[in-house]
């Protein structure tokens, strides 16, 4: 019995992060297409490889200290966010080389979030060579090294000195050294990858608290009404059992294919095929919307499962009959034990918790603010952790409590 009644309140509450992983899911996505959050992230990649990079180090010594270096680079993010191109000229010239710039979806959307390694090559190749190369009397790799060691480009030294080494190391021929700085490209932006990967791990865990305050998700609440409520917990493993392989496909839905593109390099007489970049392909934004639709309902049922809700603290207060009960009874109770000093400060001790609103949550084991609070910051990195864990989790534990097979998804493949 404790075993059944254990798995079930496993399986409820693994069922409502994955819920809510998903619905966190859909507003980063959201988020992350208003704010062109990968087009940024590929901006800063470039910068990365092209920048003169004029900050400096002003934090001198502090600099050796995360905590300090943290609040210093995120700083500069909201400088690099409304100025992108700030004290960094050659990377404006290269977004501006119409075969970037053409990339850009709008306006708003200038930059485009993705860049071929190809297409990086040649536009580097077209600003080291300068405006003025012809194929038919000039070696483009020696004016490449030639513009490069007069200082042509505005270039970090740095990288300068890098493109200056791999230059060499494809003996000044001009193929190869393409085919170089692709590599040096394809290693930056796996990189880059789990810069972004970093960020959304930390924006999925503030989506998620705010997830868990607006919709009251006090995950150790939760636990406590699952544990004590047979009718809520028996409700919430059926809504489980039945709603979990569509959110499988939902899932799988959610997670963006890799179409990877392969593309083939001849380097002498060899010939080379490599997978390049991986382009992440995302749902559109009516599937979207329909998901979060579906989401934020099945949400709504299980608050009124759980009971657990924000409600109006002043009606919730003044209006439970129950509530009423009790607070006359210990009135009156105090009214027969205490001194006149001691009812007194009582009655300012109650009048101060109405103020507060404590017990304006329609449970009543969220009477502790606190408790409460370290409720939602469980959720906030429950959710962090992504719906694909809680739904494989949950496929286990379904897979012990009944003994049947395991659940599997297909993975839907979408291309643009």
């Amino acid at each position: 019995m404790f075993g059944n009644t254990a798995l079930d309140v496993a399986i409820s509450l693994i069922f409502i992060y994955l819920l809510y992983s998903l619905l966190a899911s859909i507003i980063q996505e959201m988020i992350a297409r208003i704010f062109n959050l990968r087009a940024r992230f590929l901006t800063k990649a470039l910068r990365r490889i092209l920048d003169n990079d004029p900050r400096g180090n002003p934090l001198g010594w502090l600099g050796q200290f995360t905590f300090f270096t943290w609040f210093y680079e995120l700083g500069w993010s909201v400088i690099y966010f409304f100025a992108p191109f700030k004290n960094s000229p050659f990377l404006k010239k290269f977004y501006t080389e119409p075969g970037i710039h053409s990339l850009g979806e709008s306006k708003s959307s200038s930059r485009p979030s993705y860049i071929s390694p190809q297409l990086f090559s040649q536009t580097l190749m077209h600003l080291l060579r300068g405006p003025g190369y012809d194929s038919s009397t000039q070696q483009e790799a020696a004016l490449v090294k030639q513009n490069l060691e007069s200082g042509l480009p505005h270039l970090g030294q740095p990288t300068r000195n890098h493109l200056l080494n791999l230059l060499e190391d494809a003996q000044r021929d001009a193929e190869r050294f393409r085919n170089k700085v692709e590599q040096w490209f394809d290693e930056v932006m796996a990189r880059t990858s789990g810069w972004y990967r970093k960020q959304i791990q930390l924006l999925l865990i503030i989506i998620g608290f705010i997830i868990a305050w607006q919709f009251n998700v006090d995950s150790i609440a939760i636990a406590r009404i699952l544990t004590k409520d047979k009718k809520a917990r028996e409700q919430m493993v059926t809504l489980a059992t039945q709603r979990y392989e569509l959110y499988g496909q939902w899932k799988d839905s959610l997670k963006r294919s890799l179409v990877i593109k392969q593309d083939t390099i001849r380097v002498g007489d060899s010939i080379f095929v490599r997978p390049d970049t991986a382009y992440q392909v995302s749902l559109e934004d009516a599937m979207l919307d329909s998901l979060y639709r579906s989401l934020a309902a099945d949400a709504t049922d299980i608050q009124n499962i759980l009971g657990i809700n924000r409600g109006n603290c002043k009606d919730t207060a003044y209006t439970d009959t129950a509530y009423t009960q009790i607070h006359q009874r210990l009135d009156s109770i105090a009214g027969k034990l205490l001194s006149a000093p001691e009812l007194q400060k009582y009655q300012q001790a109650m009048q101060t918790v109405a103020k507060r609103k404590v017990g304006c949550y329609t449970h009543p084991y969220q009477q502790n603010g606190w408790l409460v609070f370290l409720g939602w910051m469980i959720t906030a990195l429950a959710v962090s952790l992504g719906a694909p864990f809680w739904f494989d989790l949950l496929n286990r534990v379904v897979k012990i409590r009944t003994g049947g097979p395991q659940v599997t998804t297909t993975t839907v493949q979408q291309t643009k």
